[in-house]
């Protein structure tokens, strides 16, 4: 049989034959690869080649785009079968693409240039800081990662990007005082009004407030916390074992699982004035799981952390929950605790985490350089 042009026969790794369809024509790259063994013959199987080959070419003429590279939508789709990773990781992942990598959506991966990922990453930046800019350049890369694994020949375009100069990010504030704590529950008890689901879950939000503003625990070891985990030895004490957080995995949202880190097990002692309100919570709350939803749900942490943006943003201040474990932190350093304890309360990995947690105030700053004894 007579050779033909872009049709190449070849044993594979397994010694096998094969076809391969090698097109590079009017600008454009067809490959394809044809088994023997679906054939009868190896007439039938070349002619099945030129029959492919005849009619790419005859498509890459008239303009058509003949490319069997997957597109860029297919490959970021394709990456959560490939490289999964958790419910709430996911989501980020769709935000950073549908602000910045959408507009390709269509095109091939062999189509895009570290030019196209630059600019993407350029106009991103102007209005972003550096933190959420390097996230969209993840997302960029995580589609390359995920071309090798689908054994896409394609080199790593975001190699030569660079995040260029990003909006400056405001300081965030890490603690709250206890007049702005106070406006807040005051915002919150009147938020969404007379409604009875919403009035549940304010309470049920205003419980959680309390407890780690005493305790320091984090928002998903409150939301997992159900009955047994709360000891009232007495009036004036007890004790909250933390054991389990809410998170999402690779299949579910939002369920309980373990805590973040095996130091975050721990025992918490309660605190005599949190005693009182603890009682009244477990007599108001109506499931096993103290502070889940109005319908006994297991409360999300973003959709907390979003309706508290929302009441804080009605009382003009700035809060979310974290804050009160700063706080916690910044208030025990500043009372002269050993600095293990306050680690060992708050279940870090190590004292430098608790450290980074505490916020010094200015005239502490000033009274510390004062009292400094010279040697």
């Amino acid at each position: 049989m007579k050779k033909e042009k872009y049709v190449h026969v070849y044993k594979n790794g397994s010694g096998n034959k094969i076809i391969k369809i090698q097109i590079q024509a009017y600008g454009q790259k067809y490959t394809k690869t044809l088994n023997f063994k679906n054939y009868q013959t190896e007439k039938e199987a070349i002619l099945a080649a030129v029959e492919i080959r005849d009619k790419k070419l005859v498509e890459m003429k008239a303009g058509y785009t003949v490319s069997n590279f997957k597109t860029v939508k297919e490959i970021f789709l394709k990456s959560y079968d490939v490289l999964p990773v958790r419910q709430k990781t996911v989501e980020r992942h769709k935000h950073f693409y549908k602000v910045g990598i959408d507009k390709y959506s269509n095109y091939t991966i062999d189509k895009i240039t570290p030019a196209d990922i630059q600019e993407s990453i350029n106009a991103y930046s102007r209005n972003h800081t550096r933190e959420q800019t390097s996230h969209l350049l993840a997302v960029w890369r995580r589609i390359y990662k995920t071309a090798v694994m689908l054994n896409i020949n394609i080199p790593d375009r975001t190699i030569p990007v660079v995040i260029p100069e990003c909006k400056k990010e405001e300081p965030r504030k890490k603690e709250i005082s206890s007049e702005d704590l106070l406006l807040f529950l005051e915002a919150l008890e009147e938020y969404n009004g007379g409604e009875i689901r919403a009035a549940y879950e304010n309470k049920c939000l205003y419980y959680v407030i309390q407890v780690m503003r005493y305790t320091g625990i984090r928002p998903a070891e409150a939301l997992a916390l159900s009955r047994q985990d709360i000891y009232l030895t007495s009036d004036k004490t007890g004790y909250i074992s933390i054991n389990k957080a809410v998170h999402s995995t690779i299949e579910s949202r939002n369920e309980i699982g373990t805590t973040k880190t095996a130091k975050s097990n721990r025992v918490v002692p309660v605190p005599a004035d949190l005693v009182p309100i603890l009682k009244e919570c477990l007599i108001w709350s109506k499931y096993e799981l103290i502070f889940s939803d109005y319908y006994g749900n297991i409360q999300s942490i973003d959709r907390v952390s979003d309706y508290i943006r929302r009441v804080a943003r009605k009382a003009g201040i700035q809060f979310n929950l974290y804050m009160l474990r700063h706080q916690l932190s910044t208030d025990l350093f500043s009372t002269g605790i050993n600095p293990a304890v306050i680690r060992d309360i708050l279940g870090h990995e190590s004292i430098d985490m608790s450290l980074y947690y505490a916020v010094s105030k200015e005239e502490e700053k000033e009274k510390a350089l004062e009292k400094r004894k010279f040697s």
